[in-house]
């Protein structure tokens, strides 16, 4: 018996993944030092224990089937449509993790994103028994992913990366920000560009799909033109299936 119908989310996630069902299995961010991130600043990283995850999984399964035995007593079969969407949106006793898992039915993109920021920090069997219990629980997940940093994918070996790949991990997300090594240094990234090229090779070798996100503006007027030669060369020696573009923004 599941007596919870709730499930934890964390803050953020990419813009590609704004209808996957989110599923928060670290808690904020283990380096936390980049200066123009203000996300987990304040905030202590945190390993979630297997059981406590899975517990949340078993959680929003138990939600998913009390939706479509919603859709089922408004008479429409188990399809989850904008009337079974608007009575759960307008519900004020429906948590956040509620209403975000019913609109993912809704649009049915089958993708569901692990939060938070650096989920490979996790170890290889911890990660390949939460990402399979999750797939056991629902089926119908075709795509896995996550966001992780460089300097942690390095240290996994291509063999664990495909492990996890094997057991349903998709795709990662990287913020590589810039491939200039003195303004690596300087936003305090805590990784070289030699480290992010050997990352995001490592993560192509071992099946996966990989989003880069490069941050336009990040050199400043001292450091543009080395900041823009300088991620190409590394985007081109990756070669990822996706390059993305984020915006800067410079927090007080």
């Amino acid at each position: 018996m599941i007596e919870k119908m709730d499930f934890e989310q964390g803050p953020i996630r990419p813009p590609s993944e704004a209808r996957s069902f989110l599923l928060r299995i670290t808690r904020n961010c283990p380096w936390n030092q980049c200066l123009f991130c203000p996300v987990y600043k304040g905030r202590k990283f945190s390993l979630r224990k297997v059981d406590e995850i899975k517990k949340d999984i078993e959680a929003a399964k138990a939600i998913a089937d009390s939706i479509k035995e919603l859709s089922f007593r408004f008479g429409f079969g188990g399809e989850i449509n904008s009337q079974v969407i608007s009575s759960i949106l307008n519900d004020p006793e429906k948590s956040h993790s509620h209403k975000n898992l019913a609109m993912w039915m809704y649009y049915g993109t089958n993708a569901c994103f692990l939060q938070d920021a650096d989920n490979l920090i996790m170890k290889t069997d911890d990660l390949v028994e939460v990402i399979t219990f999750l797939k056991e629980n629902f089926p119908e997940i075709s795509r896995i992913t996550t966001y992780s940093r460089s300097r942690t994918i390095v240290r996994k070996s291509v063999d664990e990366l495909k492990r996890i790949r094997e057991a349903g991990l998709n795709r990662i997300h990287v913020g590589l920000e810039t491939g200039h090594d003195p303004l690596l240094k300087l936003i305090k990234k805590g990784v070289t560009s030699e480290k992010q090229v050997e990352a995001g090779k490592k993560v192509l070798e071992a099946g996966m799909e990989l989003s880069e996100y490069v941050m336009p503006g990040l050199g400043g007027q001292e450091m543009w033109k080395e900041h823009a030669i300088d991620t190409a060369l590394a985007l081109n020696q990756i070669n990822p299936n996706f390059i993305r573009l984020r915006s800067l923004r410079i927090p007080e």
